[in-house]
């Protein structure tokens, strides 16, 4: 699934961005297509028990998935040092109905990993009877939002956060193989002065990497040196320019639109806010016996309008 560099010259860089934007569907792909970065940058979230020691793509013709419909979407397939298996998704996605479409794609890695022959185990008798097996690797869906998911006041400062499968009354993990890592970088606020742990340098790379024109002396892990070289502008290929350029405006009409909605939703709770003290202020003031032209005088509102609120 890595993406392959186009033909042609070296595309020139205005120099205006270093660094490509990692939130871009063609950005995370072309960067993160580096396994060995992607290894490291597994191991570094520390979202899987142990550690990796090597990671495939899965090609999405295997999960029956039209290319078109899963943008900025990595299936991978994960082996351990242990030789335990897990299916990692990494997503960056938009926000329409985000939850239902990340359990929708987390079951195509369920899905692929459906029985399709028998195996041979012994019953209660000891004679070798043919069973399907159901021993499938662990699914984990990573996705690094570029929104804010769980607006809770609990949540706002938890920028990563883990999705079990619980049982309720025991308070116990039903299983350890369907797992969500939720990633809101918005929340993320630190400045580079202030980064301390390898997640701290992650997020805030995730996050500012493309208004960078360096890589950070704080950002010395090897993980680091590939991820800031990977997504260097300049290596790019001019198809790949072009490419990466649409995928910068797309995801800004993205942004513009969600900036756009969150205007009209702030100024609509103003709206409400005053209706809502209006009303309240006309029925403080009839309860003090004045009459309703004086109160039609001092609101500015009709006195039909009046009357109606002070029926309601």
């Amino acid at each position: 699934m890595a993406q392959k560099k186009g033909k042609g010259k070296k595309a020139k860089n205005s120099g205006a961005r270093v660094f490509m934007n990692p939130k871009t569907d063609f950005g995370f792909k072309k960067i993160f297509g580096n396994k060995l970065l992607m290894m490291k940058f597994l191991t570094a979230l520390g979202v899987l028990p142990e550690e990796i020691a090597a990671i495939e793509y899965l090609p999405l013709e295997q999960l029956g998935v039209v290319k078109e419909n899963r943008k900025a979407i990595y299936d991978i397939y994960v082996k351990t040092a242990s030789g335990k298996r897990y299916i990692v998704e990494m997503q960056v996605s938009g926000q329409d109905h985000f939850v239902e479409r990340m359990l929708f794609y987390a079951s195509y890695s369920v899905i692929y990993q459906a029985p399709k022959g028998k195996v041979a185990a012994p019953n209660a008798k000891g004679k070798k009877v043919e069973k399907q097996s159901y021993d499938i690797a662990g699914v984990y869906v990573i996705a690094i939002l570029d929104f804010v998911l769980f607006k809770e006041k609990t949540a706002k400062d938890i920028v990563v956060e883990q999705v079990k499968l619980m049982r309720q009354e025991a308070n116990m993990e039903f299983t350890d193989k369907y797992r969500f890592l939720i990633i809101e970088l918005p929340k993320f606020k630190k400045a580079l002065e202030e980064l301390s742990t390898l997640e701290d340098k992650l997020l805030f790379s995730l996050k500012n990497m493309d208004k960078l024109s360096e890589r950070p002396e704080v950002m010395s892990e090897e993980v680091f040196t590939l991820l800031y070289e990977e997504a260097r502008i300049n290596k790019l290929t001019e198809v790949e320019m072009e490419t990466y350029n649409k995928s910068i405006l797309e995801y800004d009409d993205v942004r513009q639109a969600v900036d756009f909605a969150k205007r009209e939703g702030l100024l609509e709770g103003q709206r409400k806010g005053i209706k809502q003290e209006r009303i309240r202020l006309v029925k403080r003031l009839r309860l003090s016996n004045m009459s309703i032209k004086q109160i039609a005088k001092m609101t500015g509102l009709t006195e039909e309008r009046i009357y109606n609120i002070l029926d309601s």
